[in-house]
């Protein structure tokens, strides 16, 4: 617990958010325009898919209100990275949730803002802020690429993606996928509480889950037979838990780890190997290359792995 709690700490690092370099052409700064929230953004044509948005969804007058708000702002090439190049197929239903998870109540300055989750005017769901060389980035894959734009009501940053809320849990999201068939088989039978846990819509968890092709590897000396036997529940709900950090990490959040990480298989750790490729490294299997980082779902993130890792 005390190894938990100190990664834990180590991993909550202020944030302070670098000014735009010039020469930097994905770190445009916006300069700041007289007017609320939404007039700041009519008036900039990089914001045009934005504003539409807000006007079909009926959010306008509400970012025009006294606030304060702060406005993490997708430009158009964020909604077209999405794969929202249309919003004729979108709903006022649809597109709310969406745009409420781009809200801050209150004037948030990129110098004050902090790691970690952030509640956001959509109450179903936080958003998650992490900081490395590289910049500042939410939900591990969305960069913040300018900052502090000012507006009467509040401020705007600008980001390269859409923030889209997830909708199923990390049960859910490896059953969807038959990637993770195997994954899922063993960990039906393993101890109940394994499930348990990656479906309480309560905790916030990282999974690295190994593929298909990453178990029949490891059957190679331990039979899937030998995995689900009665007589290796223990041995199989260990495996399974050493694949699991009892919060969320993003692959932006790794570069600022160091020293081993607690797992939720008591007692044991795991490191990260971010010299080329990003891998996790198991203490008797070795290392495992990341092949897809922040899978989000709702109670936590997934990155997907090509070796099952071994305490």
């Amino acid at each position: 617990m005390k190894t938990l709690k100190t990664w834990m700490l180590a991993s909550m690092v202020v944030l302070s958010l670098a000014s735009c370099n010039d020469d930097d052409d994905d770190n445009t700064t916006v300069p700041p325009a007289a007017g609320d929230i939404p007039t700041v953004a009519s008036a900039d044509s990089q914001f045009s898919t934005l504003v539409a948005a807000l006007t079909k969804a009926e959010l306008v007058a509400t970012l025009k209100g006294a606030g304060p708000f702060t406005v993490f702002a997708p430009n158009n090439a964020a909604f077209t990275k999405t794969g929202i190049t249309s919003l004729n197929n979108l709903s006022k239903e649809a597109l709310t949730p969406i745009l409420t998870s781009h809200v801050i109540s209150g004037s948030v300055k990129a110098a004050d803002v902090k790691s970690g989750a952030v509640k956001t005017v959509n109450t179903s769901n936080d958003i998650y802020l992490s900081k490395n060389s590289n910049g500042v980035f939410i939900n591990g894959n969305i960069k913040v690429v300018a900052t502090d734009v000012t507006a009467s009501n509040g401020l705007i940053h600008v980001i390269d993606n859409v923030i889209v809320p997830p909708t199923k849990s990390l049960v859910q999201l490896a059953q969807a996928d038959t990637n993770f068939s195997e994954l899922v088989s063993l960990a039906l039978v393993a101890d109940p509480a394994v499930i348990t846990a990656l479906s309480s819509a309560s905790s916030g968890l990282t999974v690295f889950a190994p593929t298909n092709a990453a178990f029949r590897e490891l059957y190679k000396t331990t039979p899937k037979a030998t995995l689900l036997a009665p007589a290796s529940k223990t041995l199989l709900t260990s495996v399974l838990l050493y694949h699991v950090l009892p919060n969320r990490v993003f692959s932006t959040d790794l570069p600022n780890v160091t020293g081993p990480v607690a797992t939720a298989n008591t007692n044991s750790t795991l490191t990260f190997d971010l010299a080329s490729q990003p891998k996790v490294v198991g203490k008797t299997s070795g290392a495992s290359n990341i092949t897809a980082a922040n899978i989000l779902a709702t109670n936590g993130v997934i990155h997907v792995i090509d070796k099952v890792l071994m305490p």
